[in-house]
């Protein structure tokens, strides 16, 4: 688990987006798919920047927000409190709540094929909080698809 303080940020900055959905990546390689995709809004909502959604309360009939690094943004569908109870496999959900004034309390947990797991806790964040949980939410996708896929390779040459 990792735990930040409003003072800090892992990393220093934004990661960089690893995949090019749009194009082909520097060095000539082929487009690449992105490694996970955006689970559809149950509400009729679509996926938004998280951005928008960071200075307003959670609705009351949501989870928090699924969130996914797409193009060096994090896009967010709500997840309903009626839906699901488990968080899609290398999926990240967040949750926010007031913690008093003008500060925000972040919670980040990480679907897992067995579980779900307490990935981090920001607590007292101001403001557009979406660049301080953005590192940590890419790396861990990033980590998650890239270990998945490892595991399918090594299952193939097992086999």
């Amino acid at each position: 688990m990792t735990r930040h303080d409003r003072f800090s940020r892992p990393g220093g900055g934004p990661a960089q987006a690893t995949t090019s959905p749009s194009g082909p990546r520097p060095g000539g390689h082929r487009p690449a798919r992105p490694a996970l995709s955006l689970v559809p809004g149950t509400r009729g909502d679509a996926p938004v920047e998280l951005s928008t959604l960071t200075r307003q309360p959670m609705p009351a009939d949501v989870r928090g927000a699924i969130v996914t690094p797409v193009r060096g943004a994090l896009m967010a569908t709500w997840m309903p409190l009626d839906g699901p109870s488990r968080i899609p496999q290398g999926r990240v959900l967040l949750a926010w709540t007031p913690a008093g004034g003008d500060r925000t309390d972040v919670t980040a947990h990480l679907g897992l094929a067995g579980a779900q797991v307490l990935l981090a806790v920001w607590p007292g964040l101001r403001g557009d909080w979406s660049g301080v949980v953005r590192p940590t939410v890419a790396e861990v996708t990033e980590l998650h698809a890239a270990l998945r896929l490892a595991t399918v390779v090594l299952d193939r040459l097992t086999d």
